[in-house]
């Protein structure tokens, strides 16, 4: 009985500590929403609550000839769609080839640690670099220059994801598979991706939110042509004051496709996020 309390408290704790966070988290979330259907005026007086309420800020940001972030927002579609088209068939060729390499602890461990190093450099510390390579080849400004870049980012971090989904699927299903007579390419469709499906949809939402969320490299390496959401948003400031009617009302949007993409891939990404954490 006793147990049974102990075990109810730590439920109750739990579940108050995770409700507090999620109210910390998206308190900030609704008051940009709340904002984004506010005038100026309002939104400077604190007036988030009382006061008029409108669909000015997103006629301004959607429709407006020159104010309107449609053109950035084509553009983060079309680089992170890309990205994810590239990073995910190459992480899981690349996760699958590591996976079941015949290397020694010592050769995987250093690959495995090139990966780690790829992925931890500072964005700073090579945007200025890739600006220069870019300037001279003629890419500068162009979706080709951002996509290579978020793949070279991205990809390392997929690899290594990938390669702990996969080392989770015993090999004798693999063995037994190609027994049966299936080809290579017939068991790595049908039996091992399938079950790596919860992995593959948590790597994407990762590779996702990197490539849809960036800022720094959109901001070196383009202009106008490339240039995404991000640096659409950051630029919604007047002489002395900032425009956060609009402003709010395009972090909206933007933050809302990131949900939706989540959601859709919710089914998979929880059981992609704990594949792994319980064994034996």
């Amino acid at each position: 009985m006793v147990k049974i309390r102990r075990l109810g408290l730590k439920i109750f704790i739990s579940t108050l500590i995770s409700f507090v966070y999620s109210i910390i988290i998206l308190i900030p979330f609704i008051w940009i929403i709340f904002n984004s259907f506010k005038y100026f005026k309002d939104i400077v007086a604190f007036n988030i609550i009382g006061g008029e309420w409108t669909l000015h800020n997103y006629n301004i940001i959607l429709y407006s000839k020159d104010e309107n972030v449609v053109p950035q927002l084509i553009n983060s579609i079309i680089l992170t769609v890309s990205t994810l088209g590239i990073v995910l068939p190459s992480s899981l060729i690349s996760g699958y080839g590591l996976a079941r390499s015949t290397f020694s602890k010592i050769t995987k461990g250093i690959l495995v640690g090139i990966l780690l190093f790829v992925r931890l450099v500072p964005a700073t510390a090579i945007a200025l670099p890739y600006f220069m390579i870019f300037n001279l080849t003629g890419l500068y400004d162009t979706y080709y220059a951002l996509i290579i870049v978020y793949v070279l980012k991205g990809l390392p971090l997929a690899v290594l994801m990938m390669i702990t989904f996969i080392e989770d699927v015993p090999k004798e299903i693999e063995e037994a598979a190609m027994v049966d007579g299936s080809s290579f390419i017939t068991m790595l469709s049908r039996i091992v991706f399938p079950l790596i499906l919860p992995g593959i949809a948590a790597t994407s939402v990762f590779t996702f939110i990197f490539a849809w969320n960036d800022f720094l490299f959109a901001a070196f390496l383009s202009s106008e042509h490339a240039t995404n959401l991000q640096v659409r948003i950051s630029q919604f400031n007047a002489e002395y004051f900032i425009r956060w009617g609009e402003l709010s009302a395009a972090v909206t949007i933007s933050s809302l496709i990131v949900i939706i993409f989540a959601m859709l891939t919710q089914k998979y990404l929880i059981r992609g996020l704990t594949l792994g954490a319980v064994k034996g």
